[in-house]
């Protein structure tokens, strides 16, 4: 949906404006073509830029040249050859010429994104076909990837290497399997030579550090009689590590003694924190800890019993020696106050934060409510008071202590046509409107995000309304949202997109609309092709094991569709998130928190008894569930505006938590 079509406020009351009427002079609006306007042939050009792109996907070339040659004076010509180059180095053999082709590409185009890519391209192909020679020239570029272990395997096989080097032991002490390029010479290597003492142990202790101890087996050949039984009793101990730590193996104060002392002790916590804690608490003081390892061991254990809401949880952080920079163990002692509604420690650690965390609006606001709790109903009036001016969570939640109206209001950016003019002739700022209209999103973002790195607000505000011109939605969500100062241009930092899709699938599984938009623009920012780290796509960050699932409960048997293809996306996120309401028997906050971070782990984080929803939010231990619901009631406060004229208040999606085994069905 073009952000230009939007709904105007005459149509809906308290609605989002037209955003090019609401932002623009009236001069833009006339039959006069503006600097940023785009004409006809530029259109035509891009039709056929998408058409040629089509013809490579299937390997048509003589129809993707053809298109080509029309398309010289086009912006996004270089990309055709960038494409048709990367096709080539898939397709077929590299070979010096290859190299020769890339250098040629560089200076014709002088596109250092572009040749970067495509030197890493032909690395890896250079690497799968074991041309080693020119692998290791090319990785010489300085937009060379360093690929470690190809790398190795070069070296190796042009007899530069035959033995425990550094570079040999950065891979060899790491405890995982290497790709299968490089695995086969470590251990041929190992096969040859015995690793030094010192990297045996360093691989050994990583073993157990990164809670892979299975990589620690293979050691145990190169050991003493008396070391291997010592690593194979640490080994055996993983499994059950009471009885080894009880025992009297451990009495001899010794660095090896020493790491198997925590790694056992953290072993035990993941069954049993409190005994765990105890035992550490018992004999910490036998041992001759470096202060790092002491207060590592010392505060993980705690927090462990904080992130399990353990009612110990608070008196364990309390004995943690804390630190003036350990910001994160001060706010959890809060929290785990929170959680046990001990109202003065709550205002006691808060006053232990620096100065400015106090100040921040989560921490001003549980200040407020344990004032109000403890009686001081005036002094926690005064700050709910102060933060019922703001435009946010917590600010919202402070309005609801008040009964005051919420503070949404829209404050339109600031105009420039000359500067909008003259960013719309830069050159980047072209190549990023092409690519997005011709569906090369992420080349997009990052030709706007290059002009914009170090811009100025006026130069930012310019870019807004220059992405609004051009129909750009998810970047002038971005865009705006660099600047503090423009929070409240709420017409372009939450805009109403996909409104169709939206009310479509809304309406089929009984969902709030402004609830959804929320979701949507937090997981995604309205940016239809996104892919998180761990492979959730699209708006509503699906991962693909979930929209199979989904496709399966809707009877869509061996589901291969698109889930970058907004329909899609929208139709199977919607009827997921519904499928999560129902298993919590619709309440909205345990499953926008299931939606983030699982039910099962909202189930476990689950209280014993009735709480009181805001506590419950602000101590999810997950910081990212944490900050993900507060943001997605927030949004759904401003999307109702949008959407109604008036939000829905927190209070009434603010239900108590009930107890484990009563939400969750």
């Amino acid at each position: 949906m073009s952000l230009t079509s939007l709904p105007t406020a005459g149509r809906r009351l308290g609605a989002l404006l037209t955003l090019t009427a609401s932002l623009l002079p009236a001069a833009a609006l006339g039959d006069t073509p503006e600097p940023w306007a785009v004409d006809t042939d530029t259109l035509e050009a891009r039709t056929r830029f998408i058409q040629a792109r089509e013809a490579l996907a299937v390997a048509d070339i003589a129809a993707f040249n053809k298109i080509k040659s029309t398309l010289t004076n086009y912006p996004l010509y270089p990309y055709l050859e960038y494409e048709n180059l990367a096709h080539i180095f898939r397709t077929e053999e590299p070979s010096k010429a290859s190299i020769g082709k890339l250098n040629a590409f560089e200076s014709q185009f002088k596109n250092e994104a572009l040749t970067r890519n495509l030197t890493r391209s032909l690395q890896s192909r250079l690497s799968e076909t074991e041309q080693w020679t020119l692998f290791l020239a090319l990785s010489k570029s300085r937009l060379a990837a360093k690929l470690s272990c190809s790398h190795l395997r070069a070296n190796y096989e042009l007899g530069k290497i035959s033995t425990f080097t550094d570079e040999v032991l950065e891979l060899w002490v790491q405890p995982k399997k290497h790709h299968k390029r490089c695995q086969p010479v470590l251990d041929a290597i190992q096969a040859k030579h015995t690793p030094p003492f010192k990297a045996i142990w360093e691989r050994i202790f990583l073993s157990f550090e990164e809670d892979k101890p299975n990589f620690a087996k293979p050691m145990l050949g190169y050991l003493s009689r008396y070391e291997r039984k010592q690593v194979t009793n640490w080994l055996e101990a993983l499994e059950n590590p009471e009885p080894f730590l009880n025992s009297a193996v451990l009495q001899k104060d010794s660095q090896l003694n020493r790491r198997r002392f925590v790694d056992l002790v953290l072993a035990w916590s993941k069954s049993d924190p409190v005994s765990a804690m105890n035992h550490w608490l018992e004999n910490k003081d036998r041992f001759r800890f470096y202060s790092d390892r002491y207060y590592d061991t010392h505060r993980l254990l705690a927090m462990r019993g904080a992130y399990r809401r353990l009612p110990e949880a608070y008196e364990w952080l309390m004995g943690v020696p804390g630190r003036d920079d350990d910001l994160e163990l001060k706010e959890w002692r809060i929290r785990a106050a929170l959680f046990e509604q001990n109202w003065l420690e709550v205002i006691k650690n808060i006053r232990r934060l620096p100065q400015s965390e106090q100040e921040e609006d989560h921490w001003a606001y549980w200040e407020a409510r344990a004032f109000e709790e403890t009686g001081h109903v005036e002094k926690a009036n005064t700050i709910y008071t102060s933060l019922a001016g703001l435009q946010s969570y917590h600010g919202f939640l402070s309005a609801d202590r008040l009964n005051a109206d919420y503070a949404i209001r829209n404050e339109p950016l600031p105009v420039d046509a000359p500067k909008v003019n003259a960013l719309a002739e830069l050159p980047a700022m072209i190549r990023a409107r092409e690519y997005h209209h011709a569906g090369v999103t992420w080349e997009a973002r990052r030709e706007w995000n290059s002009v914009l790195k170090n811009a100025d607000k006026d130069t930012v505000a310019a870019a807004t309304q220059l992405a609004i011109h051009w129909d750009m939605a998810d970047r002038a969500l971005a865009t705006a949202g660099r600047i503090k100062d423009f929070r409240r241009a709420i017409d372009v930092r939450f805009p109403v997109v996909f409104e169709a899709l939206i009310n479509t699938h809304t309406t089929e599984h009984s969902l709030d609309p402004a609830f959804v938009l929320g979701l949507m623009r937090r997981e995604s920012g309205f940016m239809a092709d996104a892919k998180s780290p761990v492979g959730a796509t699209g708006l509503m960050q699906l991962m693909p094991q979930t929209a199979k699932h989904v496709a399966d409960m809707k009877g869509k048997k061996n589901w291969r569709g698109d889930l970058t293809d907004p329909a899609t996306n929208i139709e199977f996120g919607s009827y997921y998130f519904r499928h999560v309401l129902d298993r919590f028997d619709e309440r909205e906050i345990l499953a926008a928190a299931a939606y983030n971070a699982g039910p099962t782990r909202v189930k476990s984080w689950l209280p014993e008894s009735v709480m009181a929803a805001d506590v419950w939010i602000d101590t999810i231990p997950y910081s990212e569930t944490r900050r993900y619901v507060r943001a997605l009631l927030a949004y759904a406060a401003i999307y109702d505006v949008h959407l109604t004229g008036k939000p829905k208040r927190l209070s009434e999606r603010l239900e108590d938590i009930q107890p484990k085994g009563q939400d969750e069905t």
